[in-house]
């Protein structure tokens, strides 16, 4: 499945937001490795690269996720498409963070870190107002027609309502 245009735009904006935190991240724990408090090496690098790539494809599921379900007619497996989605998702967000604690090869704070970058760059887009919410279609105004099929504001004295 192909991803549509804005689900496209959308994914290149969290992927270069997690991209941009994720080397702010390595800034930050290189100034801190210069004051020896953290080391800075290939663990912490790999973890970042790793976690990153974890978080956005979490964002890339939920994008075509997405695109799926709202061409299914069914309600019913609509919403069981998403619960498995999304369980499916998090369990491999979940066994990232076990891989990432648990091994020596990564950095756990550095490996876990990304996985919240994608949020992250959703508020910088939301507070700066590059990121703009689909606003509801218009309603069709809703008016009194009298029997002869002409609308009549409903302030027009020629309207008569509340009589018994």
């Amino acid at each position: 499945m192909k991803l549509q245009p804005e689900s496209k735009k959308e994914l290149k904006r969290i992927t270069g937001g997690t991209a941009l935190c994720t080397a702010a991240m390595w800034v930050l724990f290189a100034a801190f490795h210069v004051v020896n408090w953290v080391p800075f090496d290939s663990t912490v690098v790999l973890g970042g690269i790793i976690g990153a790539a974890v978080a956005v494809g979490n964002f890339a599921g939920i994008c075509l996720m997405v695109q799926k379900v709202v061409d299914e007619k069914h309600e019913d497996r609509r919403k069981m498409m998403l619960k498995v989605s999304y369980n499916v998702r998090m369990l491999v967000q979940a066994v990232w963070v076990v891989i990432a604690i648990a091994s020596p090869w990564f950095q756990p704070f550095a490996s876990v870190l990304p996985l919240f970058f994608p949020r992250i760059t959703i508020y910088y887009l939301q507070i700066t107002g590059k990121y703009q919410p689909a606003k509801p279609r218009p309603q069709p105004e809703v008016s009194v027609d009298d029997p002869d099929g002409e609308a009549q504001p409903a302030d027009d004295p020629g309207v008569k309502g509340g009589e018994t």
